[in-house]
């Protein structure tokens, strides 16, 4: 028996000494990442480079080996986190070497698959049946019948129930393709297609709703090309010893954005991106003040320009006091680029309260299910401090019922987020006459007591939780927590532990006060705060005229409360900020909450903040609302400005200035929108600006053909000197 026991030790002792100790199990402690990647030359200089999320740590190449895909590399970590992050360079890719992606490990592991060329990452490739492929005219096809497992696809064959591209109602045969949130209509006679069609779409910008499908009817299926299914559902496909695979992408957060050379390397057609110039630049001839815009997809910028003119009107400034605003010779205008500042309005809920309160979530600093009467300097937000005044008293002009709406005491943080806890959209707080008592004006930013014992006087308009009312007063009061919590001013707080964390330096609250020449900001309202001369706050007690602006409006806050009741940094309002670094903080929510090396909130967070809710969970596929950020709901004529392109899982925010920030995850993009389209004058008062009139007034046109510009087939690009630093 004893020399049994000693030939099996010795046995597994040899065993032991010939197979590798890391191919065995990976060590407790131990986190692994597998990279599978291809390229069609077949030559590979293995230089890939993984580290820890922060840098400090190597990935050791336990195994290095080649498969039916191509290179094969084993990367072991050890002391992080086997849920943690991992960054990931592929200094062997002929068009993007420089670019550090990072991808998430899952108990311990982490897989991807990479192609040359590509800045996506993608799940293992799954192979297309050879029987189930058409070619025609040198284009491979494959039925969206064969794919309806692949992509947990709903199909179903019936008539029109709108006109479509011009066919009348009941007329044409439609394919109707449900893939997760969205849809899509074929016109399987013509091969048009159409996707998440709404009332608003059929009414406007028509030319932006149906567009070319490559596909025909065949033995009643439907083929589409390869090509499209590419563009259709956001997916890799690839030829690999003559047989086809198909990719599907993986989440990946993206170190830095970074300049592509051409936007065919990321699916646009620069021709199609151009036309957008052409549009712009026709209503800045026309009369439109100024726009800039940025577009990022797959971490890469595709577009980025600027047009017209950040200030075309100004106030004159005569015998102590201001003559309307006119029109400047135009040797005066001040053009705008890229670099130029933009009033983001309600972008600032967003981009500086909303990421304020994930990362605060995300530290476990902040419960959003906490009442707010319980949180320091809000012991008095309850029914008893209430005061009914000015145009806010029961059955008044305010629209207040005649009965006392009550249940302060109950309001969370999470139902200011969700726009649920029942507060007035706007008390117009510097505006005597509407305000009355709750009356309150400052120039005072650091001193919060005024304002938050205002708001705290201030009635509710619904019984909380009972539906949804948006309303600047959540996002005053989620600042004035944040500032609270974190014993920092908002503004301060988001310089110093998210924007200079990201490397961006021009988004910023009172731009003047901060460096910034005026010049280089967009102008919003031609007469102040007074409409042209429509509109005044009333009158003091001793008949002066309350505080009001009334000169061209230029590196201030164009937002009443905010300017005049928070000293220009605000929670819903008095973000200033540019193309350039908007372009960053969009897609520090597609990155999960990761940029340049740091994370500001968890991807959890982010998850969390962007899930659809109604005050009727019944209704919830109808909601435009998460956690502060809007959302494009699944069943309704949803968010106004996610229709014309955007997937009903994109989610961002509109500005009152004319400012709109677009994140889809599905195609892994970002659109920013800015204008100051406000610097025009009142042309049906008090508040129809003439900027408004234009189309891309209504911004929607300008993100539908961004989605127009990608493309369905793919393009060869030249890949010579295509590495370019990022911003």
């Amino acid at each position: 028996m004893k020399r049994k026991l000693i030939s099996l030790i010795t046995i597994i002792g040899m065993l032991l000494s010939i197979i590798p100790i890391g191919s065995i199990f990976a060590a407790e402690g131990t986190t692994q990442l597998i990279v599978h990647y291809y390229r069609t030359d077949g030559k590979y200089n293995k230089d890939i480079k993984a580290t820890s999320l922060d840098g400090k740590i190597k990935g050791k190449v336990s195994k290095t080996t080649t498969d039916e895909y191509g290179l094969k590399m084993t990367f072991n970590f050890t002391n992080i986190d086997n849920n943690g992050y991992i960054s990931l360079k592929v200094k062997d890719d002929s068009v993007f070497p420089k670019d550090k992606r990072y991808v998430r490990a899952k108990n311990g592991v982490a897989e991807v698959w990479l192609i040359d060329g590509d800045a996506r990452i993608y799940s293992k490739p799954q192979s297309i049946d050879s029987a189930i492929i058409i070619k025609k005219d040198n284009k491979k096809y494959v039925a969206v019948e064969h794919l309806t497992n692949v992509f947990n696809l709903t199909l179903g064959y019936g008539k029109n129930g709108y006109i479509f591209d011009g066919a009348a109602i009941g007329s044409a045969d439609i394919l109707t393709i449900h893939h997760d949130r969205d849809y899509f209509e074929i016109n399987i006679n013509t091969n048009k297609i159409s996707s998440n069609v709404t009332a608003n779409m059929l009414k406007e910008f028509t030319d932006l709703v149906f567009y070319d499908v490559d596909g025909f009817k065949q033995d009643n299926k439907y083929y589409l090309s390869l090509g499209y299914i590419e563009r259709l559902f956001q997916v890799a496909t690839l030829v690999v010893d003559n047989k086809d695979y198909l990719l599907k992408k993986q989440d990946v957060a993206y170190d830095k954005i970074t300049y592509a050379a051409a936007p065919e390397q990321v699916g646009f057609s620069s021709e199609k991106l151009d036309k957008i110039d052409d549009y712009i630049n026709q209503q800045v001839k026309d009369g439109f003040p100024a726009t800039a815009m940025i577009v990022v997809k797959d971490g890469k910028i595709v577009k980025e320009s600027a047009y017209g003119y950040l200030k075309k009107y100004d106030t004159a400034y005569v015998n102590g006091a201001y003559e309307p605003a006119k029109l400047l010779p135009k040797s005066q205008w001040e053009p705008a680029t890229v670099d130029s500042l933009f009033d983001m309005a309600s972008n600032t809920k967003m981009y500086a309260t909303n990421y304020a309160i994930q990362k605060l979530v995300s530290e476990g600093k902040l419960n959003i299910d906490q009442t707010i009467s319980s949180l320091p300097g809000w012991e008095n937000f309850k029914d008893s401090s209430v005061i009914y005044t000015g145009k806010w008293t029961l059955g008044g002009t305010g629209g207040l019922s005649g009965a006392k709406i009550i249940g302060k005491e109950t309001v969370t943080v999470r139902d200011l987020l969700h726009h649920s806890g029942g507060n007035i959209p706007d008390p117009e707080y510097p505006n005597k006459t509407s305000a009355g008592d709750l009356w309150y004006q400052t120039d005072d930013s650091t001193n919060r007591d005024g304002i938050i014992d205002a708001i705290c006087k201030t009635p509710l308009k619904y019984a909380p939780r009972t539906s949804i009312a948006y309303s600047d007063v959540d996002f005053m009061m989620l600042g004035l927590i944040v500032e609270k919590i974190t014993g920092m001013p908002l503004d301060k707080y988001v310089e110093k532990n998210i924007y200079n964390k990201l490397g961006i330096s021009s988004t910023v609250f009172n731009p003047l006060n901060k460096g910034f020449k005026q010049s280089k900001i967009a102008a919003t309202e031609l007469n102040g705060n007074t409409r042209d001369g429509n509109i005044n706050f009333g009158l003091m007690e001793d008949g002066s005229p309350v505080n009001m602006r009334k000169y061209t409006l230029q590196g201030e806050v164009h937002d009443e409360k905010a300017w005049y009741s928070m000293g220009g940094v605000a929670g819903h309002a008095g973000l200033f900020s540019t193309a350039n670094d908007m372009g960053v903080l969009t897609q520090l929510m597609l990155n999960g909450g990761i940029y340049n090396g740091k994370q500001i909130f968890t991807k959890e967070v982010a998850n969390e903040f962007t899930t659809p809710y109604s005050a009727d969970p019944s209704k919830v596929d109808q909601s435009t609302y998460g956690l502060g950020w809007r959302m494009h709901s699944k069943s309704s004529s949803a968010y106004y400005y996610f229709n014309w392109g955007p997937s009903r899982s994109t989610y961002g925010h509109q500005g009152w200035t004319g400012t709109l920030t677009i994140i889809d995850p599905v195609y892994n993009m970002t659109i920013t929108i800015l204008t100051n389209l406000r610097h025009s004058e009142v042309v049906t008062p008090p508040n129809g600006f003439a900027g408004s009139t234009y189309p891309i007034g209504s911004l929607a046109p300008i993100s539908g053909m961004v989605y127009e510009s990608l493309m369905s087939e793919k393009t060869p690009v030249d890949n010579s000197n295509t590495s370019i630093d990022s911003l």
